[in-house]
């Protein structure tokens, strides 16, 4: 099979090969009028030929945008990105924003092929619009998060020492997975795990949750089952993995020794790690019905004393902004209240 793909590969690229040097640029890109949007490029970026279709995303006429630089057609955000990609052979499928001729930005995939023709190379590339479904699906979060909003506004209501863990161990997810440096749409879906984390402890008894002195083994049993509790709830929801790990995971630690499935190490997801870490902090720096409130760098004392419980580099940065002050905002304003 992959030797067929190859050489079907092979097969297609000697056919443009042949157009181009017979129909140039143009010629290619009207037999290829099933492509949605495309172009040809030099291998220095320039346009030298593209569809209608093409022209119509980008609000640009075809005779305007022959000899820009697809540069110019990409916003500012992707620029470096495209750069890389001009600058090597990469042909994969990948995810970008084109920005019309009024300034508006269109989501799209391209998917880019190379070809040489008389010892120069050239990109052909299809561009998919997607701004609809991106539309719908950042709705469709919006409205999620406005329900998770409500959920954790119910859950913390019930309790008032935890009024506003989750918020703000949601402040401190975000921090930390933005000084780790992870993508913008992996740090969203943190932000929304951490967000509705607890939302199992809704099926806790207030009197547990509010009991002044230490729990029975029993008692800390039902406070146990409120990861899986709270994956029962958004089991049916439209949402990526990493959020429901979240919600399910993340009172596992790095050693085993979490629940409720004491998994280790590479079992637990970065981002389920992350959010472990701000949750840590944060309780142990809230005031609780048994006990006093710490202040950052004590939690961070504290937390250093079991540190194989947590992921070794995010309880670094987490640490990194406890000693630097970062977390002094209003924002945590009421963890030492």
């Amino acid at each position: 099979m992959e030797l067929a793909t190859e050489r079907n590969s092979d097969q297609f690229e000697s056919f443009l090969q042949k157009l181009l040097v017979c129909e140039g640029a143009e010629g290619v890109i009207n037999c290829l009028s099933f492509l949605f949007g495309s172009f040809v490029l030099t291998c220095e970026g320039k346009v030298i030929a593209c569809s209608h279709s093409f022209a119509e995303m980008t609000g640009y006429a075809r005779t305007e945008l022959y000899s820009m630089n697809a540069r110019d057609l990409i916003a500012e955000d992707f620029r470096s990105d495209l750069h890389n990609r001009l600058s090597t052979d990469v042909t994969e499928r990948y995810n970008s924003q084109l920005m019309t001729k009024s300034g508006t930005l269109r989501h799209v995939i391209i998917s880019p092929r190379i070809f040489s023709a008389n010892g120069t190379k050239f990109r052909l590339a299809e561009f998919i619009d997607q701004t609809d479904i991106v539309n719908y699906q950042q709705a469709q979060t919006a409205m999620f998060h406005d329900t998770a909003s409500a959920l954790t506004c119910a859950i913390e209501q019930r309790d008032p020492y935890t009024n506003g863990h989750m918020s703000r161990t949601t402040q401190l997810s975000i921090k930390i997975a933005r000084l780790m440096q992870l993508d913008q749409h992996t740090t969203d879906l943190i932000s929304l795990g951490a967000s509705l984390h607890d939302i199992g402890k809704i099926s806790v008894p207030i009197e547990i949750l509010n009991k002044p002195s230490k729990l029975e083994p029993y008692e800390w049993e039902v406070v146990k089952q409120h990861p899986i509790k709270g994956y029962k709830i958004i089991a049916g929801v439209n949402c990526e993995k990493l959020v429901k790990d979240i919600v399910l995971l993340h009172h596992e630690n790095q050693d085993g020794s979490g629940y409720p499935y004491g998994l280790q190490k590479d079992e637990i997801p970065l981002g389920v790690a992350i959010v472990t870490v701000a949750d840590c902090l944060e309780a142990i720096a809230g005031v609780r019905p048994y006990r006093r409130a710490y202040s950052f760098e004590d939690a961070i004392a504290i937390m250093q004393q079991e540190t194989f419980k947590f992921h070794p580099e995010v309880f670094s940065v987490m640490r990194h902004l406890v000693k630097s002050g970062d977390i002094k905002g209003t924002e945590f304003s009421a963890f030492n209240d």
